[in-house]
């Protein structure tokens, strides 16, 4: 984020980073920005409600943050959202929401994968860094953010894989598998929470063009458990 440019119309961006509610409860999932291409400034964030369920906040969060701010959903000139990897149900609220708003208002549409939002919160210390997504029976969903900001797509992995990618470092939820924390203990590598936030979904998505509404689909780790349970049932 920096200062906006006075001298260039000034439009409202909204990002949304619901992507995986078991990441830091320290994070915000929605944030209004004033921007003009591709800077911008923070005008204000929220994190979801203490007790209230990630997937029910989304609405909430839109529609608090903009009369805090004396806006409107309907002065919003783009929506930028966090795609995944993550959990199904928080994906799914999150990119239908988005492409809702988009198509109603008219604004333009930015999906930001999810590892791009993640690398913004690791700083170079700590770099090579393991992303770990979706993280469930002993496999996560992994990239690597290197010390150049380049963002090496590993994808669904087992924790025998860890040592051949050379990084110093793991970010992931509480949900990593403890296949995963036993390998990094063993090769003395660390392990950090994971920070997903909008403000930096919206640092992410400065190098991402505008798609349609249509266009919009969420990254899943893996096939929901509905379908495969649906699937096993149709074999039988």
């Amino acid at each position: 984020m920096s200062e906006s440019n006075s001298n260039t119309p000034q439009q409202i961006a909204l990002a949304i980073e619901l992507s995986n509610p078991s990441a830091s409860s320290q994070a915000h999932a929605a944030a209004l920005f004033s921007w003009s291409d591709p800077e911008g400034e923070l005008i204000g964030s929220m994190p979801i409600p203490e007790g209230m369920r990630s997937s029910d906040a989304i609405m909430v969060l839109v529609e608090g943050l903009c009369a805090e701010h004396g806006f409107k959903p309907t002065d919003v000139d783009r929506v930028i959202v966090s795609i995944g990897p993550g959990g199904y149900t928080a994906l799914r609220i999150a990119t239908t929401t988005a492409k809702v708003l988009a198509h109603s208002i008219g604004c333009s549409l930015v999906a930001v994968p999810t590892p791009k939002v993640a690398a913004g919160a690791i700083d170079l210390a700590h770099r090579p860094a393991l992303i770990a997504l979706a993280s469930k029976n002993n496999l996560a969903h992994c990239s690597v953010v290197h010390s150049d900001g380049d963002i090496q797509a590993v994808g669904v992995i087992d924790a025998a894989m860890i040592e051949s990618l050379e990084i110093c470092s793991i970010f992931a939820d509480s949900f990593l598998p403890a296949t995963f924390i036993q390998a990094a203990e063993h090769l003395g590598i660390e392990i950090y929470p994971i920070v997903l936030d909008a403000r930096n979904c919206f640092d992410a998505a400065s190098r991402i063009p505008p798609i349609a509404p249509i266009e919009l689909a969420p990254i899943y780790a893996r096939e929901p458990d509905a379908i495969t349970q649906w699937r096993e049932r149709k074999r039988k």
